[in-house]
């Protein structure tokens, strides 16, 4: 969380002369660190649990232990909720993958639960079984947070080019376009594409159209950060 602080505030500032694109992927980087945090926390479960395996040792449970896992399940599914409503109003990767984060909290804290009714019923292996099911609901979410942010960072596609197509062919005077590339993060998006233009198109006219082009696309899309249109006349048939 304090990492989650520490890179939306290096994630808000302004473009700059070292970063024209702004500072928006310190937000990226920052979940990618979740996952590295998660990497972390799964091998340290995974090894805790298998010497609880090989050494047999049986935890001491009393009823503070389920007050206090009842009280984490309680404040975790709060936290979940609200941070999660926050994440996709304001379309924060971060938010949502810490979001991820907590609900895989959740299901620890209802394993843990189990577990330890288990333990106190007499079956002492179920604490070091349910260590080894708290770090496959930890891994599963790594992965999923892990595979958000490589996507941004590898600059994966963001939007679908026949959604984009729709938009600049609504403009009448364009006559087609092609090489339709997108790239950034859900709520910060840069586009590029070529567009066409009758051959007879003077300069004048054909920056004006781009213009049109793009304020259309920004205004069917205002996660659209910004747009680049090359303007071309139409390929030989």
């Amino acid at each position: 969380n304090v990492m989650a602080i520490v890179a939306m505030r290096a994630a808000r500032k302004p473009p700059d002369d070292d970063h024209p694109y702004g500072h928006r992927k310190y937000e990226t980087l920052a979940a990618a660190g979740i996952f590295v945090f998660l990497l972390l926390v799964v091998m340290e479960v995974v090894r805790g649990a298998l010497g609880r395996l090989r050494t047999s040792h049986v935890p001491d449970v009393t009823a503070a232990s389920f007050v206090v896992m009842l009280v984490t399940l309680g404040v975790n599914l709060l936290v979940v909720r609200y941070e999660s409503e926050r994440g996709r109003a304001l379309t924060s990767e971060l938010l949502l993958a810490d979001a991820a984060h907590t609900r895989s909290d959740v299901l620890t804290s209802c394993a843990v639960l189990v577990s330890l009714a288990g333990v106190w019923l007499g079956y002492p292996e179920l604490d070091a079984i349910g260590g080894l099911v708290v770090a496959v609901f930890i891994a599963h979410t790594g992965i999923e947070i892990g595979r958000e942010a490589s996507g941004i960072l590898s600059d994966r596609v963001v939007m679908d080019e026949n959604d984009i197509r729709r938009v600049v062919m609504g403009v009448s005077e364009v006559k087609g376009c092609h090489r339709i590339r997108t790239r950034g993060s859900a709520d910060h998006t840069f586009l590029d594409l070529h567009v066409w233009f009758r051959g007879d198109t003077t300069l004048f006219e054909a920056h004006r159209l781009s213009h049109v082009v793009t304020d259309r696309l920004m205004a069917q899309y205002p996660h659209i950060a910004d747009a680049l249109i090359h303007t071309a006349p139409p390929p030989p048939d």
